[in-house]
């Protein structure tokens, strides 16, 4: 600002012309911003106040706000508007609080909105570009009609004697530790990193004995990566069109490498031996797609980096609630008890999905702490959200290119639909309860055709080990362990200070 005049001044004195064709020319431009930034007041649609520079989104640029904070902010502030007008640096985008509205985007208009909000470049990141989450078009729907089979729940029966055998291993892991405080992300990412390791390709990632696994390594580096790769994705999130700009990939070579290594031995190996397995990668492989290495390779990434990471963190702060609630541990435990008994001891996949407590405690812990607190969505095709201003329907016009901001998390926390949404209550999901919830406000994996592929998966890994804990060992809150917080330097809902619990047997 010093400078600037400072510079306005000697040019002032040099060249008076000059400085008057600067002065009005900053000044036009201020004004133009200005006009820009109140887009949203001239359609009568509420929102924060931008800022000239970052429009709304400055906290999550420089990570002084989760963007799960930020749409709580916003969601009560507006508390009686449909949805919620922002700038996404210069971009007007859309909060979208109504439930109606969000099924409407994730289901009945989902064609409007068939892509993520993620930009990336596939010259860059090849890899990335036969994940389903972050393709759109006719590659997502080959993607998805390709996986789709591997994620059935005759696949998950068939898939659950490794879930039971690696479950079994994490129990002894677990109970050679018991006393200790120990950090429940870390813990859960071990044995949903070696569950996926052998479900998706028959392999031990060695979790247990050895903390440095290369897996565990490389599942570290895809969700810790370089200071620059972090910048860039931050910024991709809420700038997309950096993401031309900074040729830094999102996957480290490392990861890449390895990954494709690993396929291509693989590949080898069963092609050479004929040798079969019943596993994801050979359900891909007997798929009627034709598949390059490169096509398999990037699948692979995609299930051992969706397979382990969300799993962890929803197991983990399921792990924290059951600590923080033992009335709840006790009841689940006697469900588990109750079933075992009448089933000889056998822990099968059919019973585990009769376990109708254990699947009402996953829903409400993903409920309190989804991994996603929030979705961002992109309008593919000019659309009119529809709302009542005064007792009559209006509409506002959402041209192709806006940015939709789905709160997650805020609605899940909204009394509202949740009475008492901090209480941890897993009877809010028993069939009388769920029926009483006539809008849907509940979106842990998403909705509608571009749900989490991997949902059945991830809830049948996570019953197991649940499951098998409570059978064998109270969990109890660590006494180091601190209220969590947001880290806000991940956009998935992760513990600032980690979650620390102590498990002690039975």
């Amino acid at each position: 600002m010093i400078l600037t005049i400072t510079f306005l001044i000697g040019l002032l004195y040099t060249n008076p012309l000059a400085f008057f064709l600067v002065l009005g020319a900053g000044l036009a431009v201020r004004e133009l911003i200005k006009y820009h930034f109140k887009h949203w007041q001239r359609e009568n649609v509420p929102g924060p106040k931008p800022s000239l520079i970052f429009g709304n989104i400055a906290s999550n640029i420089f990570m002084t706000q989760h963007i799960g904070e930020v749409c709580d902010e916003w969601y009560n502030k507006f508390s009686n508007a449909p949805f919620v007008g922002y700038f996404k640096i210069f971009k007007p985008s859309v909060m979208i609080r109504d439930p109606e509205m969000i099924k409407n985007v994730l289901v009945k208009d989902q064609a409007c909105f068939s892509a993520n909000d993620f930009a990336f470049d596939e010259k860059v990141d090849p890899l990335l570009a036969h994940n389903p989450f972050m393709v759109d078009g006719e590659r997502w729907k080959k993607a998805r009609q390709l996986l789709t089979p591997i994620f059935t729940g005759s696949k998950m029966k068939q898939l659950f004697p490794i879930m039971d055998q690696v479950s079994s291993t994490f129990v002894d892991f677990v109970g050679g530790q018991c006393g200790r405080e120990l950090e429940a992300k870390t813990i859960s990412a071990a044995y949903t990193t070696q569950n996926v390791a052998g479900c998706a390709f028959s392999l031990d990632a060695d979790c247990f004995e050895n903390p440095n696994s290369e897996w565990r390594v490389m599942g570290k580096k895809i969700f810790q990566p370089t200071f620059l790769a972090s910048i860039k994705f931050m910024l991709t999130i809420f700038v997309p069109a950096v993401t031309k700009v900074i040729p830094v990939p999102f996957l480290p070579k490392e990861v890449d490498v390895w990954i494709r290594k690993m396929v291509a031995k693989l590949l080898e190996e069963r092609r050479s031996n004929k040798v079969e397995r019943d596993d994801q990668l050979q359900s891909l492989l007997k798929s009627k797609t034709e598949l390059t290495e490169e096509m398999i390779a990037g699948h692979a990434l995609a299930f051992f980096s969706e397979g382990f990471e969300t799993s962890s963190t929803a197991m983990s702060f399921a792990l924290l609630h059951l600590a923080e609630n033992p009335d709840v541990q006790d009841k689940l435990f006697q469900e588990i008890q109750s079933t075992l008994s009448e089933n000889e001891n056998t822990i099968t996949y059919d019973l585990v999905q009769r376990l109708d407590y254990l699947d009402w405690v996953l829903q409400e812990s993903l409920r309190m702490t989804p991994p996603l607190a929030a979705m961002q969505k992109l309008c593919t095709k000019t659309y009119m959200l529809k709302h009542l201003v005064d007792g009559k329907e209006v509409g506002t016009l959402i041209p192709e290119g806006t940015t939709i901001l789905l709160p997650l998390l805020a609605i899940h926390m909204d009394p509202k639909y949740y009475p008492e949404p901090k209480k941890f209550r897993p009877e809010r999901f028993s069939p009388e309860k769920k029926a009483e919830r006539t809008l849907p406000v509940y979106y842990p994996f998403g909705e509608g055709p571009r749900m989490c592929l991997g949902m059945r998966f991830a809830q049948v890994q996570i019953k197991v080990a649940l499951l098998k804990l409570v059978q064998n060992f109270r969990v109890r809150v660590a006494p180091n362990h601190k209220p969590w917080q947001f880290n806000r330097k991940t956009f998935l809902t992760e513990a600032k200070d980690g979650l620390l619990v102590v498990f002690e047997r039975r």
